[in-house]
Order: C-alpha cells, then structure tokens, then sequence
C-alpha cells in the first residue's frame, strides 16, 4: 500500500476509536486525559490535571503515523515532540499498533510500533 494512503487510513480508522469524553490514558500511564472534540482536521483533548484543551492537527499525527512506519523497531515518546505523551497515548487505541518495552541502560524503555499485520499490509499493497 502506498504510505500516503495507509497514513490517511490510519487516521480515519483512529476516529473510528474515538467519541467525545473518552477517557484515554497517556503513552506512559501516569496521567489521563478526555476526548473535547475531534473531526477531520483534528482531535482536542485536555489533560484531567489542566483546564485547556490542546489541539492535535490531523498533520501532527500523520507525522506520528509516518514515524511509525519509519521505525520498525518503534517509536519511544521522545521522538515525536511535543505533546507526544497524548499523540501516542491515542495511537494506543489503534488496532494497527501495540506498545513494547526495552530495558536501556538499566530503564524500562516504552516503544510503540506497528503490529506485524499492519505492516505486512504497507508493504503488501492491501
């Protein structure tokens, strides 16, 4: 599949997984956070510890998505800045992708990364 168009496929298939108030967890679990709205240019979400809600362009994302299919060994938090704790933490609910740990100078590491049928299916052309 094209990677431009398995990206836009991704996206649609993450707003699938959305609805407005869903509670979704960051990438690391420490805090949550609430679905405000979301549509095709975007989601907004807001932190249970902070009063504003932060904006996630549809372009952020496809920038995470495009991460994610660059890195097969995964993406860890800090490679998808800023607010990288909430992106990942809405790709966790994608049926395409699954977190891991690693164990780094002496730290549990978490990545998230494509399942091997999601990128049988980029590499396949499905």
């Amino acid at each position: 599949m094209d990677r431009q168009l398995f990206a836009e496929k991704m996206w649609k298939s993450l707003l699938d997984e959305l609805y407005e108030g869903k509670i979704v967890p960051t990438f690391k679990g420490r805090e949550t956070f609430r679905v405000l709205s979301f549509s095709d240019e975007g989601i907004i979400v807001r932190l249970t510890s902070k009063e504003k809600g932060v904006f996630l362009s549809k372009k952020a994302m496809l920038n995470v998505i495009e991460k994610l299919m660059a890195h097969e060994d995964g993406v860890r938090q800090k490679m998808v800045d800023p607010d990288s704790r909430l992106k990942l933490g809405l790709f966790l609910l994608h049926p395409w992708t699954e977190k891991m740990e690693r164990h780094e100078d002496g730290r549990r590491r978490p990545y998230l990364l494509l399942t091997d049928e999601a990128r049988q299916q980029l590499s396949s052309g499905e």
